[in-house]
C-alpha cells in the first residue's frame, strides 16, 4: 500500500529541519520522547509545525497558524500519535504486537479477526464505495496490486543483478482476480470482526490517508486550533483562514514537470511548476495520477494505480485532482475513483456530487478538462 520514501529526500528534509531552531512546550516525557523520535516540532510566535517522515511512506507536515489559546506544539505531538495509529492499522507491509491490522488480516484471511473500530469503519466504507464507484474502487484488489508491485520493485531494484523488467502474465492476473471479490468479505458490525475467502488481501492505499488527515484535523479543532494546514504527501487540507485574514491558496503541482523531475523545458521556472491555483476556505485538495510510481517494459510505462476492470494500470490520462468542500474524509477515495473511471463516467459523477469539483490532465501536452464548477476556486 505504501512504501518508504526516497532516502535522499529524507536526508535533505531532515538536514534542513535540524538547522532550524525548534522548541515546544511541556508534555509528558514519554510523549516528548516519542515525538522527538518520530518527528520534529518547530514553534515560534503564532506558528507551530510538525514534520514527520516515518508514516504512510511520505512526508507529512501539519502547520498550526493560530493556537486558539491552547498549546499547539503539545497538540501536534498528540496528532503524531493519531498518524501512527492509522499508519499501523492500515499497513499491509508490517504487523505490530497487540494490534490486528491489514497485514494481520491478509496473512490469515479465512480466520475471523476482531479489529479496532477505526479499521472496521474504513473497511466498511471501502466496501460501500465499491458499490458507489461501480467497481472502480476496490479495497480487495490486493492480490492484483501485489503482483504488479513485485514486478515494479524488481524492475526498479537498486541492485543491477536483481533487476528484471517484465509484466505479470494474463494467467497470473486472472488467478489473482479470482481473489478480489468484494462480496467475499464478511463483516460483523456487532463484534467489529471480519472474515474473508482464501487468498484474499485488502489494500487500503486509496482510503487510509484521507481518513487519517481528517481525524488529525478533528483532534486539533477539539484542542482549539482555528487555522490549520495539513500536507500529507500531497493530500492538502485547509481549515480556517490564513493569518492575513484571507482564504488559503493551494498550488496544484504540474504532474508532467514532476514526472520528469522538472527537467523538461520550462519546468525550471517556478511559475511553470504548478498548474491551477486553488483558493477557498475549509478545502481539501488531492491528486491521483500515473506520474510517480511506475516502471517501463519494452518502452511502455506501467504505473501503480490498477484498474479493477482490466487488471492493468489505468491506460490514458496523467492525473486527476479533486477539490472537496465537505465529506473530506473521502478525498483519497474520490481522487482514485475519478482517475480510474472512463472520463464520461468520471465527469458525470463529479457533476452529481455537489461537494466536489475536479480537473483531469489528459496527456503530457497538459490538455485539461474541468468539472463545471471548478473555476469557482481559481485564485486570481
Amino acid at each position: 500500500m505504501y512504501s518508504p520514501i526516497d532516502r535522499l529526500t529524507q536526508v535533505l528534509i531532515l538536514a534542513h529541519l535540524l538547522l532550524t531552531p525548534f522548541a515546544w512546550a511541556d508534555a509528558p516525557s514519554a510523549d516528548r520522547q516519542f515525538c522527538q523520535q518520530h518527528g520534529l516540532i518547530q514553534s515560534e510566535p503564532n506558528r507551530s509545525v510538525l514534520y514527520t517522515l516515518d508514516y504512510f511512506g511520505t512526508s507529512i507536515t501539519i502547520e498550526v497558524l493560530d493556537n486558539g489559546g491552547e498549546d499547539a506544539a503539545t497538540s501536534l505531538c498528540e496528532s503524531l500519535r493519531i498518524i501512527e495509529r492509522y499508519h499501523r492499522l492500515a499497513s499491509d507491509y508490517d504487523t505490530y504486537p497487540g494490534l490486528v491490522n491489514i497485514k494481520s488480516i491478509n496473512l490469515a484471511p479465512t480466520q475471523t479477526h476482531r479489529v479496532e473500530p477505526e479499521l472496521f469503519e474504513m473497511i466498511e466504507s471501502g466496501i460501500e464505495w465499491h458499490r458507489l464507484s461501480r467497481g472502480y474502487f476496490n479495497i480487495a484488489i490486493g492480490p492484483v496490486v501485489q503482483l504488479w508491485r513485485q514486478h515494479r520493485f524488481r524492475c526498479n531494484s537498486d541492485q543491477p543483478e536483481q533487476r528484471e523488467c517484465s509484466l505479470p502474465s494474463d494467467a497470473e492476473l486472472r488467478a489473482a482476480a479470482q481473489r478480489t471479490r468484494i462480496d467475499a468479505i464478511r463483516l460483523d458490525a456487532a463484534s467489529h470482526s471480519i472474515t474473508m475467502a482464501e487468498g484474499m488481501s485488502l489494500d487500503l492505499g486509496g482510503i487510509a490517508k484521507g481518513w487519517m488527515v481528517e481525524r488529525v484535523l478533528n483532534h486539533l479543532r477539539e484542542r482549539g486550533m482555528r487555522s490549520v494546514v495539513i500536507n500529507a504527501g500531497g493530500n492538502i487540507r485547509h481549515y480556517g483562514l490564513h493569518p492575513e485574514g484571507r482564504p488559503f491558496v493551494t498550488a496544484i503541482e504540474d504532474p508532467v514537470c514532476r514526472k520528469h523531475q522538472f527537467q523538461l523545458s520550462g519546468c525550471e521556472r517556478a511559475e511553470n511548476r504548478y498548474g491551477d491555483l486553488i483558493k477557498g476556505e475549509n478545502l481539501t485538495v488531492v491528486t491521483s495520477g500515473n506520474y510517480l510510481k511506475y516502471f517501463e517494459v519494452d518502452g511502455k510505462e506501467y504505473h501503480h494505480i490498477i484498474d479493477p476492470t482490466t487488471l492493468y494500470p489505468k491506460r490514458g490520462g496523467v492525473a486527476t485532482s479533486v477539490v472537496l468542500t465537505a465529506n473530506h474524509i473521502y478525498a483519497d477515495v474520490l481522487s482514485t475513483t475519478l482517475f480510474l473511471m472512463p472520463l464520461d463516467q468520471a465527469r458525470a459523477l463529479a457533476e452529481k456530487l455537489d461537494y466536489l469539483e475536479a480537473v483531469w490532465v489528459l496527456d503530457e501536452n497538459r490538455n485539461e478538462i474541468h468539472s463545471s464548477g471548478f473555476e469557482h476556486y481559481f485564485a486570481p
